[in-house]
């Protein structure tokens, strides 16, 4: 079955429901994205590895190892609400179960980014993905153990705030999450 987002326009205004691998094929089409930022009480962030190989999908994953803070998704058609998705994402792919009322809703911007995974040897020379969406952004503090989704996610690993930036320069990051801590640098506080 495929699964459904929701399409949307550049004031986040529903149009319909957009089928994902539609959504992500060349350009892309506007559709809603989260991000959820998870911390402890150590003033930690989880830093995540995505899978480079997503069988579960029908097509391949955007931006395969890629490290995000902490999580991305996207709310599915039939589900508008950006926190309430995010809970679903957490308890996806960490195995968290959290009530939604403790993430905190941070804000939402707009980004386009075509990923430079593609093409590549295991696909059509014309095979482009990206990513163009409005992205709402949470922040969950907690200190509950993740249990990663080995489908969705590679590795981990716990990164002091003050250290955030400097660590995501060593690495291959996706591009929202640079756009989370440039655009809510809260999150670099306790």
């Amino acid at each position: 079955m495929k699964e459904l987002l929701v399409s949307v326009d550049p004031e986040d205004s529903i149009l319909g429901p957009v089928d994902r691998l539609q959504a992500h094929l060349d350009q892309g089409i506007l559709h809603r994205g989260l991000v959820v930022v998870v911390k402890n009480f150590h003033n930690e962030v989880l830093l995540t590895q995505r899978s480079m190989e997503r069988p579960d999908l029908g097509f391949p994953p955007l931006f395969p190892g890629f490290w995000d803070v902490t999580l991305a998704g996207h709310p599915k058609w039939g589900e508008m609400d950006y926190v309430a998705q995010m809970g679903k994402e957490v308890q996806e792919e960490l195995g968290m179960s959290v009530d939604v009322n403790s993430i905190a809703y941070l804000g939402k911007f707009q980004y386009y980014a075509p990923d430079p995974s593609y093409p590549n040897i295991r696909t059509a020379p014309t095979f482009k993905l990206s990513e163009r969406e409005i992205c709402g952004v949470g922040v969950l503090h907690t200190d509950v153990t993740p249990v990663l989704n080995s489908v969705e996610l590679k590795s981990s690993m716990w990164v002091k705030s003050e250290r955030l930036v400097e660590q995501l320069k060593t690495l291959a990051v996706a591009p929202w999450a640079l756009l989370v801590v440039e655009k809510f640098a809260q999150i670099l506080k306790g």
